[in-house]
């Protein structure tokens, strides 16, 4: 089998086997390389908002756990209320499954598929780019890295330096049958930390995901909150099936995410909002992105880095600075002033509207900001 291909993949998540499908299905000789062997446990939430759903050609319904419409917002575990949308805010999904649905696709669209095989070195070169895996090397004119968070291509390219960097930790919990159940179709968020993060609740048909994101350096007692957390809710004594931490990058603006013959998706790419530090959404959108680029690439239109750097800059970078903007004001809000702010979060139905209308994909971040004149520029100043 050949060796030489037009686009190798580093990773096979949400990012890499979306790109790695559109790729093959417009004809480019596709690799994809990924470590582990699916399914196999990936530390997520597992929450894949409406918006994500929407944005894919093919129905998820084979690995969805639960569907969720409600929120139930918490301070450390208490003065809780929830708000209910009428139509899905997020699907629930066990990560093991859902990737390996996904990686199933781009196997079907005819991308060589090689798991259990973790790349080791990238090494960019004038005509193109060599990858080197503890089976071989292999060429390219592109290589895409969608390996995470903690990947291996951005270390490699000397890509994704000065991304900010948060911590996350979460549990796979066995629940009794009546957690279960007052969980069903409601997520909880639970705020106060400071200066920002959150904790989690999401339901999954036999277990819940429970979790916390906490500011660049504050990861060093998260799982004693995360432990606090999990009493708060009335499940300290509920078996633990899997606790794991990870990072969580986030590009603020100039960091180079494509140079040459390689490009970062997703998570290596930093692409989470600070808000809600979900990051599925944009893995999804930068593999379309980056599928454009490279495509126009090998048709001979320019460089794909360029391309797929400008089109980050215009379509989701935006976000992630109108997200973090909330972010600030919220969260300083919450911490300052917590049951005044919880108190006019539970009545002002805007802002319920405004974040149903973005995890639905029917408004953006950026859109909801400028809605209401002198936020986007409080929101800066805080």
């Amino acid at each position: 089998m050949s060796r030489r291909w037009d686009v190798i993949v580093a990773g096979g998540g949400p990012a890499g086997s979306t790109a790695a499908r559109q790729l093959a299905g417009a004809g480019a000789r596709t690799l994809l390389l990924e470590k582990a062997r699916h399914p196999r446990y990936k530390a997520c939430g597992g929450g894949v908002p409406a918006r994500a759903v929407a944005s894919l050609d093919r129905s998820i319904a084979p690995v969805v756990e639960d569907v969720v419409q409600g929120i139930e917002v918490s301070h450390f575990g208490g003065r809780r209320f929830v708000k209910r949308s009428t139509d899905p805010l997020a699907y629930m999904v066990m990560r093991d499954r859902f990737d390996a649905l996904l990686l199933g696709w781009a196997g079907e669209a005819g991308v060589e598929v090689r798991e259990g095989e973790a790349v080791q070195d990238v090494d960019p070169g004038s005509g193109g780019v060599r990858v080197s895996t503890d089976r071989g090397v292999y060429e390219a004119a592109i290589v895409l890295g969608a390996d995470g968070a903690a990947g291996r291509v951005a270390r490699a390219s000397g890509l994704g330096s000065g991304l900010a960097k948060s911590a996350a930790w979460e549990l796979e919990v066995t629940a009794p049958e009546t957690a279960l159940r007052r969980w069903n179709g409601l997520v909880n968020v639970d705020v106060g930390y400071r200066p920002w993060g959150y904790g989690w609740v999401f339901p999954k048909a036999e277990r819940l995901s429970i979790g916390l994101v906490l500011a660049p350096g504050r990861g060093r007692r998260i799982r004693e909150q995360a432990q606090r957390y999990v009493a708060a809710l009335g499940l300290a004594g509920a078996e633990v099936q899997e606790a794991r931490g990870h990072p969580i990058r986030y590009r603020r603006g100039g960091e180079r995410v494509a140079a040459g013959p390689v490009l970062l998706l997703g998570d290596a790419a930093g692409l989470a909002d600070e808000f809600t530090a979900e990051g599925i959404s944009y893995a999804i959108e930068s593999a379309e992105l980056a599928s454009t680029a490279v495509l126009a690439a090998l048709g001979g239109a320019g460089e794909a880095a360029e391309r797929y750097t400008r089109a980050i800059d215009r379509m989701i970078q935006p976000e992630l600075n109108a997200a973090r903007a909330i972010s600030r004001m919220y969260y300083w809000c919450v911490t300052t002033w917590p049951w005044l702010a919880l108190g006019t979060s539970k009545r002002v139905a805007y802002l319920w509207h405004a974040l149903f209308r973005v995890m639905q994909g029917r408004s953006t971040y950026q859109a909801e900001l400028q809605r209401i004149p002198g936020l986007a520029l409080s929101a800066r100043v805080l």
